[in-house]
């Protein structure tokens, strides 16, 4: 039986000039993934996250990284990170990035999202759709693992 139904928003922004991240449709070139996210080297990122309905985020994590997070207000979470160090894909190849987040109760939800990592300065990096933010519909119970039942790019 679920316990807990609620919906996540995950917004990815650069911290910057907070325009939101860039992704290109694969079809299914990939491992089945039809997106993939495009990320710059040595750039910060604002990680955002909003549950409805308002439950606590403990943790977010992205690629082994926790992120300091700031209770916005209830129900808002953000934090940031940074990709200094990350390599630059090689073409025609993609890996997964993890998002990983804890909410209390509910228990944590993993992601993982198709990705590219291009240099600071590449204009690739910006090209394509932008990802304003993504909506999880999501459903838990007490085995301390949130269940994504729906996802949809806006």
């Amino acid at each position: 039986m679920t316990k807990y139904a609620f919906t996540v928003e995950l917004q990815v922004k650069e911290y910057d000039n907070g325009d939101p991240l860039a992704f290109k449709m694969d079809g299914h070139r990939f491992d089945g993934a039809l997106r993939t996210l495009k990320w710059s080297t040595d750039q910060t990122y604002t990680v955002k996250i909003t549950t409805k309905p308002a439950t606590e985020v403990t943790r977010i994590n992205v690629n082994g990284n926790d992120l300091d997070i700031t209770k916005e207000k209830l129900g808002v979470f953000s934090g940031n990170w940074n990709t200094a160090g990350a390599e630059v894909s090689k073409r025609g190849t993609r890996f997964p990035l993890v998002f990983l987040v804890d909410f209390a109760p509910e228990g944590q939800m993993r992601v993982e999202f198709q990705s590219k990592v291009y240099s600071k300065n590449d204009s690739h990096a910006v090209w394509g759709h932008k990802m304003n933010s993504v909506e999880f519909k999501c459903s838990g119970d007490d085995d301390g693992y949130v269940k994504i039942v729906d996802e949809r790019y806006k």
